[in-house]
C-alpha cells in the first residue's frame, strides 16, 4: 500500500464517525449485499468496517463482484480506476497531453553549433558494454594482462562521464598504430616503453587473483542491473588513446553488439541531419562547418563499423577518426 495512504489510515482510524462514507459490497457468487463504512483502498484490496464495530476488514478486489461495485459505488470505483491508471506506467499519454508535452518534439538544430551540441548529447546516452564471460581467456587471446584490462575498463567508465569545462578530459597520447594478430597466428610481442617484451598475460598463473575476481563480479552485477556505465563519447575518447587504454576499449566494443548499433545509429542520424541542414538557406553561414562535422561523422562511422567480432585487427584509422570527431564536439 502507498505509504501516504497507510499513514492517512492510521491517523484517521479514531476519527471515523457515523457520517463515514458508506460502500456496498457483494462477493462474486453470493447474493448477499452488505453495507460497510469505507476506510481506504489500494490496487489490490479495499478496507472497510461494519457500523458500530472497531475491526477493520480487508477484501481483495478479485474476490468481489466488480460489476456490482462499479454500478453501486461509482465514487469508490472512480478512485480505484484513478489509482490503477497512476500505477500503470505502460499507459500511453493521451493525444491532448502529448501535444502539450515539451519532450514530444525534438530540439531542431539550425546551425553547426546547435548540431554539434545535439550530437554530443546523443553520444552521452548510457551504453551497457559486454557481459563479462571468461574475460581471462579473452585477455590471453589478445596478450593483455587481466589487471590492465580492468584498469582500462574503469578508465572507459570515467571517460564516459559528462565532463564540465573545469574538469580534465582523458589525456590523449601521440598516435601509434597498433595491430592485434588474427587467431591461429603466433602474436608478436608488443612494444612497451620502446622495448620489446612479453605481455604479463603470457606469464600469468592459471589462478586468477582475488582482485580480478572481485572486479569481474562487480562488472557482471552492473551488466545484469542494466547500469549502462559507458557512452559513445567514452568509447571514442578511449579509442583515441594508444597502448592498453585503446586496446581495452576496442576489445569491449568489439563484443558489445548493442553498443555498436546505438553508436552507429546516432552517428548516422546526425550525419543525415547535417546533410539536410547544409542545404538550408538559413544555415549557409555555417555550411562549411556543418560539412566538416558531417565528414568527421562519416569517417567515424566507417571506422567503427569495422570494429566487430569478424575483424581481429585494430584499424589504423580508428584512432585518428575518433579523435577528429571529438575535436568537433563541445566537450569543454
Amino acid at each position: 500500500m502507498n505509504p501516504v495512504r497507510l499513514l492517512g489510515l492510521l491517523l484517521g482510524l479514531n476519527a471515523i464517525t457515523a457520517s463515514a462514507e458508506t460502500v456496498q459490497l457483494r462477493k462474486a457468487g453470493n447474493a448477499a449485499v452488505v453495507s460497510f463504512e469505507y476506510i481506504t483502498l489500494d490496487e489490490s484490496t479495499i478496507m472497510v468496517k461494519l457500523a458500530g464495530k472497531d475491526a477493520i476488514i480487508s477484501y481483495k478486489w478479485d474476490d468481489l463482484d466488480l460489476d456490482w461495485v462499479k454500478l453501486n459505488n461509482p465514487k469508490i470505483w472512480a478512485e480505484r480506476e484513478l489509482l490503477l491508471t497512476s500505477a500503470d506506467g505502460d499507459k500511453k499519454m493521451s493525444k491532448k497531453d502529448a501535444e502539450l508535452d515539451p519532450f514530444a518534439a525534438e530540439f531542431v538544430a539550425t546551425d553547426a553549433k546547435s548540431l554539434a551540441k545535439n550530437l554530443t548529447i546523443a553520444l552521452r546516452d548510457g551504453l551497457k558494454g559486454i557481459d563479462i564471460v571468461k574475460i581471462d581467456i579473452v585477455c590471453k587471446e589478445f596478450q593483455l594482462d587481466e589487471a590492465a584490462f580492468w584498469t582500462g575498463y574503469e578508465d572507459l567508465k570515467k571517460a564516459s562521464k559528462v565532463v564540465s569545462k573545469n574538469e580534465v578530459v582523458v589525456k590523449t597520447e601521440a598516435p601509434v598504430e597498433e595491430k592485434v594478430e588474427k587467431p591461429g597466428v603466433k602474436p608478436r610481442a608488443p612494444v612497451v616503453n620502446g622495448q620489446k617484451g612479453k605481455v604479463a598475460a603470457a606469464k600469468a598463473a592459471a589462478t586468477r587473483t582475488p582482485e580480478n575476481l572481485e572486479k569481474d563480479s562487480a562488472a557482471k552485477k552492473d551488466y545484469d542491473a542494466d547500469a549502462k556505465p559507458f557512452s559513445a563519447i567514452g568509447y571514442m575518447r578511449m579509442l583515441s588513446e594508444t597502448g592498453l587504454k585503446g586496446k581495452t576499449a576496442w576489445m569491449i566494443l568489439r563484443r558489445a553488439t548493442e553498443d555498436r548499433k546505438n553508436i552507429l545509429a546516432a552517428l548516422k542520424k546526425y550525419e543525415t541531419i547535417a546533410a539536410e541542414l547544409a542545404e538550408k538557406p538559413d544555415a549557409k553561414a555555417s555550411r562549411s562547418e556543418i560539412l566538416v562535422l558531417k565528414k568527421a561523422m562519416s569517417a567515424a562511422i566507417e571506422s567503427i563499423e569495422k570494429v566487430n567480432r569478424d575483424n581481429s585487427t585494430v584499424e589504423s584509422r580508428l584512432q585518428s577518426d575518433c579523435r577528429s570527431l571529438l575535436n568537433q564536439l563541445p566537450l569543454r
